[in-house]
């Protein structure tokens, strides 16, 4: 295979000679000397990431461009292990969210800020599996990286687990794909704003609303917890938080949902990220 483009020491994108696909590949020191044009060495291939989707394929190159070595490939192994523990192919899109989010996790170890998952005891009780493969991957990550990331991180991992498992009808798919598109609408007019959809933030934001919108359509609700975070994030960023109120009127008027308090925080949290980046720039 000929390298096309090096994303870091550790992971070239290359065509694969057979099917004509472009695939990531990920191998210790794959890139050490090599130049675009030039054969991979395939003594040093560990991992291949087929690319089935052209624009799962920039966003998942873009990602790996700005998140630190390594952690792609740790998340490859953790969702590697988990469709063989599970029995069932995840959904790809999880290859972003959940590297976009163990970066996130260890950017926040390192500066000693920890989060505290109030839904610990119940994603534990309820997604067993899930509960099991993510423990399983941060003691991975703890290992890897020499540190030592809480249980909380397993409940988080797990979520994004259970998210990736979500299937649904065709009909259900249009129902989620208007209740997106309905909610993007909401922020370009409360902000009055167009979102740059390159943008790595804005991808986030979606991510998280076709999760939201699976949850929806297929009325999958968790158990409402304490106010604190909900107050935190009120008073942190009420204009954010504003927006989530109307977001939540939307789909309690329009759907058989209650937004829950876990869900406004997660929302004011993105909706105050993408605005902040788009106002930044």
């Amino acid at each position: 295979m000929i390298v096309e483009k090096i994303l870091n020491n550790n992971v070239v994108v290359a065509i694969d000679p057979n099917t004509k696909k472009e695939v990531i590949i990920m191998g210790s020191g794959i890139a050490f000397k090599r130049k675009i044009g030039q054969e991979v060495e395939e003594d040093k291939i560990e991992k291949i990431f087929v690319v089935d989707d052209k624009t799962m394929g920039n966003k998942l190159k873009k990602l790996i461009n700005k998140i630190p070595n390594g952690i792609f490939e740790i998340a490859h192994e953790i969702i590697t292990y988990a469709d063989k523990k599970l029995n069932r192919k995840l959904d790809k899109q999880i290859y972003i969210s959940l590297s976009d989010h163990i970066a996130f996790a260890i950017k926040r170890y390192k500066n000693n800020v920890q989060i505290k998952n109030d839904l610990l005891d119940e994603i534990r009780r309820i997604h067993k599996e899930e509960f099991s493969i993510a423990l399983w991957g941060v003691d991975y990550i703890n290992k890897r990286l020499k540190i030592n990331l809480p249980e909380d991180e397993a409940a988080f991992i797990a979520l994004h687990l259970v998210n990736a498992s979500y299937r649904e009808t065709a009909k259900e798919s249009v129902v989620a794909t208007n209740i997106v598109k309905g909610i993007l609408n909401i922020i370009r007019y409360y902000y009055s704003v167009e979102f740059n959809e390159d943008d790595l933030n804005y991808d986030r934001l979606l991510t998280h609303l076709k999760y939201f919108a699976k949850r929806v359509v297929t009325n999958k609700q968790n158990k409402d917890n304490s106010n604190e975070f909900l107050d935190i994030a009120k008073k942190s960023y009420p204009e954010a938080f504003n927006c989530a109120e109307k977001i939540k009127e939307y789909i309690e008027e329009n759907y058989d949902y209650n937004v829950n308090k876990d869900e406004l925080v997660y929302l004011t949290m993105h909706i105050h990220r993408v605005i902040s980046v788009l106002r930044n720039n």
